[in-house]
């Protein structure tokens, strides 16, 4: 139920009849994080000699299958922290610091070992230390736009079903995409 006198909901305050925060938020960070994955691939694609467009595509799905599993428990865990928060406008740098956290972690651990499975069989060394670093940091300021911009979007989505199904559905179609040249490449390189 909204707060009487507040123009801008809180989680805790959501807006009635309009869609859960954390489904809006959730589809919104997914296609940020994997626009932002498209973005970067010509850098990962290069370290694993790799097409462009086929790498952007499995990035796309791993940032996509990251938010919709992980990154749930994190914006609920962002929703959390920005209880205590005394001032609106900090909200979203509360949530932005949960995703740079949480998708730094990820490029730490998950894409660096997606594209040295793509090197490997091809001969070539696996990421170097200060490419993890890079890669880690790419991915921190991809998660931190991701969850901002998810929170800020909230409260213009909540009521607008169609807009918020139309991009789970894009990233969702990205996605699969993905998988495709994802099991195209593993069949050619294993």
């Amino acid at each position: 139920m909204a707060a009487q006198g507040s123009s801008q909901p809180t989680e805790s305050n959501a807006i009635e009849s309009g869609l859960p925060s954390l489904l809006v938020q959730g589809v919104v960070a997914a296609l940020v994080a994997c626009v932002g994955e498209i973005i970067i691939a010509p850098i990962y694609a290069a370290i694993a000699h790799l097409a462009v467009v086929p790498w952007a595509m499995v990035a796309c799905l791993l940032a996509v299958a990251y938010t919709y599993i992980v990154g749930f428990a994190l914006l609920w865990a962002a929703e959390s922290l920005s209880h205590g928060v005394k001032n609106p406008k900090a909200v979203p740098f509360v949530y932005g610091g949960v995703g740079l956290f949480g998708f730094g972690a990820w490029g730490v651990f998950v894409l660096p070992a997606m594209v040295n499975s793509f090197s490997g069989p091809q001969g070539l060394a696996a990421m170097s230390t200060g490419q993890i670093v890079a890669t880690a940091f790419n991915c921190a300021v991809i998660g931190f736009a991701a969850f901002v911009i998810a929170r800020i979007s909230y409260p213009k989505l909540a009521m607008r079903r169609g807009v918020v199904y139309g991009i789970g559905a894009v990233t969702v179609a990205l996605a699969l995409l993905g998988l495709f040249f994802a099991t195209r490449m593993y069949g050619v390189l294993y």
